[in-house]
């Protein structure tokens, strides 16, 4: 059984999370992550653009007797990612495909961004992130996702902004390419980070406050792009 990611329900949550944004256009999801499906549009020095849904329970015994009206969740981002918890590299088990079953170390010292093209896979069994220095935490926020059932497509294309940070399991994908995966919550929204960040810097984002250590859940890793900030 995968652990679910921290979502709450608590009034004194509630108090501290924001509204939700909404109209930022098509939805076409890439990853997913236990209960969560997101898609992260843009990754700039200001912050990021994502699209983010809660999975309904694959069971009836899973199902909350009483759905709430908005879950809340805790997402921070660190920059540069931490490493691992056996103090590895972040990069260590990221593999570039290159037509290969072994594909070709993230070479991540020399700047090599074919990744952004040919994708990536992860081995399995690679430790999870560890948890960041306090002066690399770039974002610590709770969100509002509030209760929007809807219906998103999945898709498996390349993901040129970033990738997970270990393997974990994905919506099954049909003839086409594609899967229907319905949600009970969704949030389409702008995020800053606390400080503007450099451009081509890493930045890894934890819906899962990067513990514990042995978590089933797993991190966005991105390259930030030089985009310009959202305009209202």
């Amino acid at each position: 059984m995968l652990e679910p990611l921290p979502f709450y329900v608590r009034p004194d949550v509630n108090e501290r999370a924001e509204a939700c944004p909404q109209g930022l256009g098509e939805v076409a999801m890439p990853h997913a992550g236990s209960d969560a499906v997101f898609d992260f549009l843009r990754v700039c020095s200001h912050g990021f653009r994502f699209k983010f849904g809660v999975r309904v329970p694959t069971s009836a015994q899973d199902a909350p007797p009483n759905r709430s009206n908005a879950l809340y969740v805790r997402i921070q981002a660190a920059s540069p990612p931490p490493s691992r918890v056996d103090k590895l590299p972040w990069e260590f088990g990221i593999r570039v495909n290159d037509g290969t079953e072994a594909g070709q170390p993230l070479q991540v010292a020399v700047g090599d961004d074919s990744w952004k093209q040919a994708g990536v896979f992860q081995i399995k069994g690679i430790p999870s992130l560890d948890q960041p220095a306090p002066d690399d935490i770039v974002l610590d926020r709770w969100l509002t996702v509030p209760g929007n059932p809807t219906t998103l497509e999945f898709n498996g294309n390349v993901d040129h902004l970033g990738f997970l940070s270990a393997s974990y399991p994905q919506p099954e994908l049909d003839e086409r390419g594609v899967a229907q995966v319905p949600v009970d919550y969704y949030r389409q929204d702008d995020i800053p980070w606390l400080s503007d960040l450099p451009v081509n810097n890493w930045v890894a984002i934890s819906f899962d406050r990067f513990w514990p250590p042995e978590r089933e859940s797993v991190e966005y890793i991105a390259q930030i792009g030089n985009c310009d900030p959202p305009h209202d």
